[in-house]
């Protein structure tokens, strides 16, 4: 059986966006990693948080909750079992969104099952933690410069191209095969390992592939 999944995130680097000519919806490496972090079989949609409807009595009163009250509104509007949402954690903490995120699903839990996403810091620090991925995708890995040991702890100014800013970090990592992040994003993800992805980002990824076991 096809479980339906309903996913919304931030942008198209991460969830993915619309083809408005075709009403298609292009997966970004989110989904890729949705899709590896179970053995379902999963139908997953997207949808731009733009596209939320509005809800006329919304419980949640602001922040991320708002989101995922409004997503998991959605899911069961439209038949989805299971509502995803998608947040970067930034340099902030992961608990306190993590907690905000599940309390905004929490009105709909007997009807939908809500899953908090939230990579640490964002998106590009998964994609820095398999070599593996690199190998297959690019069929090298890194050197110059390697992968880091925490992808999770990486952070900077994102206007300084040599920092730390995990968005910085991929785009060196990427370009010494002479490419460019934005059109691999999704390639990388989906050829990565989810044992290495919970050694190398045990408290982000880690908490998402146990809430991926909650799908059954």
């Amino acid at each position: 059986m096809t479980i339906k999944v309903i996913v919304c995130g931030e942008g198209p680097t991460d969830v993915g966006k619309k083809d408005y000519n075709t009403s298609v919806w292009i997966d970004g490496p989110a989904v890729a990693y949705i899709k590896n972090a179970s053995t379902k079989k999963l139908q997953i949609d997207g949808i731009g948080k733009n596209e939320l409807p509005k809800i006329q009595k919304v419980k949640c009163k602001k922040g991320h909750s708002v989101k995922a009250e409004r997503l998991g509104r959605y899911a069961i509007l439209h038949s989805y079992k299971v509502a995803i949402c998608y947040v970067d954690c930034d340099n902030n903490d992961f608990e306190i969104i993590y907690q905000d995120i599940s309390f905004g699903f929490s009105f709909y839990s007997h009807k939908v099952i809500g899953i908090p996403m939230i990579p640490k810091a964002m998106i590009e620090s998964w994609l820095v933690a398999d070599e593996n991925a690199y190998l297959k995708v690019f069929g090298k890995k890194p050197s110059k410069p390697s992968l880091p040991n925490k992808p999770e702890n990486l952070w900077g100014k994102k206007s300084d191209p040599e920092s730390n800013y995990p968005k910085n970090v991929l785009k060196r990592i990427v370009s010494q095969f002479n490419r460019e992040p934005e059109g691999w994003r999704y390639a990388l993800a989906r050829n990565s390992n989810s044992k290495t992805l919970l050694l190398k980002c045990p408290i982000s990824y880690g908490r998402f592939f146990y809430d991926m076991e909650k799908i059954q």
